[in-house]
């Protein structure tokens, strides 16, 4: 009999979320929403109801580290930051970002989330631009320079006799709608950037949109494919394309560079 009892729990374990991988976050939470369930159902059915109730939910969690689907995702996404530290989750942001913490992003165990104020704001400045366009200015204060020049396409500068360009139409936009939030609101951190550091910041800020900003069509992520050139050796590559228009926002190729477009 406990021989059966075990194969079946066997099969109904989740060992990416249970044993050493449980993440103690989520089986708070699931604990709680348990809890609460368990009172609801002792309180419109019967105590021996709340009692069933309660000991389904805590076997779920037991053999798969969580109850409610999706609960890794949900608890890294909504939790406060603080919150997740008590618990031993360690909290970081990619290099790039530190300067930007607090500001327009924070750090989490996954590599951080947008405030929600900043986010707001991008997506205005990003709809403005989207309609206004991006003009020699806004590229001057992205870069924190006196004066940029445009070139034919749309999306390279000329910048202190040096050009820049970008991946496409639609990470310049990202980049220069971001740089203006952060420019307005007067960031002591972002206003001693060099213009590389800005643009490794913008850069990785662009990971955080969920749409595109060209088109505001929904974007298609990979994170599995690889490139390989005559002097590097394949790299794991971050894509981000797109769906309506086709456009590339965000091409990350890891801790090695190629050179090329922010």
């Amino acid at each position: 009999m406990r021989t059966q009892l075990s194969a079946v729990g066997d099969r109904l374990r989740r060992p990416e979320y249970t044993g050493e991988n449980r993440c103690l976050p989520c089986t708070v939470v699931n604990v709680c929403i348990a809890l609460l369930a368990a009172a609801v159902a002792a309180f419109v059915l019967t105590p021996l109801g709340g009692l069933l109730v309660l000991t389904v939910a805590l076997g779920a969690i037991y053999f798969r580290g969580y109850l409610v689907p999706g609960t890794p995702t949900l608890t890294m996404r909504y939790l406060p930051p603080r919150v997740l530290g008590l618990f031993g989750k360690e909290l970081r942001l990619p290099d790039s970002l530190a300067p930007l913490d607090g500001t327009a992003v924070r750090a989490t165990p996954e590599g951080g989330r947008l405030v929600g104020s900043f986010a707001s704001a991008w997506q205005d400045e990003i709809e403005r631009l989207r309609t206004d366009g991006v003009d020699d200015d806004d590229v001057a204060t992205l870069l924190g320079v006196p004066e940029a020049s445009g070139v034919s396409g749309g999306v390279a500068y000329v910048v202190d006799g040096s050009l820049r360009q970008w991946l496409s139409e639609s990470a310049l936009l990202a980049d220069a709608a971001a740089a203006a939030v952060l420019a307005d609101r007067g960031d002591d951190d972002w206003d001693t950037l060099d213009s590389d550091d800005r643009v490794a910041a913008l850069r990785d800020l662009r990971k955080y949109l969920d749409r595109c900003p060209l088109c505001d069509g929904a974007l298609n992520r990979d994170e599995t494919e690889t490139i390989e050139t005559c002097c590097t050796e394949s790299e794991r590559v971050l894509m981000a394309t797109c769906t309506d228009c086709d456009t590339r926002l965000v091409e990350d190729l890891g801790e090695k560079k190629l050179g090329g477009a922010p």
